[in-house]
């Protein structure tokens, strides 16, 4: 997603977050309550919404943090493999160098 898709998308979702909590707080004003009974009210949407908000942003961080663990993990799962083709590799050519250096010296001999 680029970065103009994101925007646009956290536009819509602020949005939309906002539309309900002045909808809900309208409808809150103008329901038959007393002042102290529509403070509570209101006092415990937005706990509620705090809350809610709260769990998000715990949930968002924990599968960040897991993500980047499995990423971390085989990110150095694929170097020690690599690690390991290259030591094969290494030994295959010297190998290989050795076997041409006998036959150079036996042609030579």
């Amino acid at each position: 997603m680029n970065d103009t898709n994101h925007n646009y998308a956290l536009g819509v979702l602020v949005s939309l977050f906002t539309g309900l909590f002045v909808g809900a707080l309208v409808g809150m004003l103008f329901a038959p309550k007393s002042g102290k009974e529509i403070r509570q009210d209101i006092k415990e949407k937005s706990e509620e919404i705090a809350d809610k908000s709260k769990k998000s942003v715990d949930t968002a961080v924990t599968k960040t943090k897991d993500f980047i663990d499995k990423s971390g993990e085989v990110v150095s799962e694929k170097a020690k493999k690599a690690g390991d083709l290259l030591s094969l590799k290494a030994e295959e050519v010297a190998e290989e160098g050795k076997q041409k250096a006998e036959e150079v010296e036996e042609k030579m001999s």
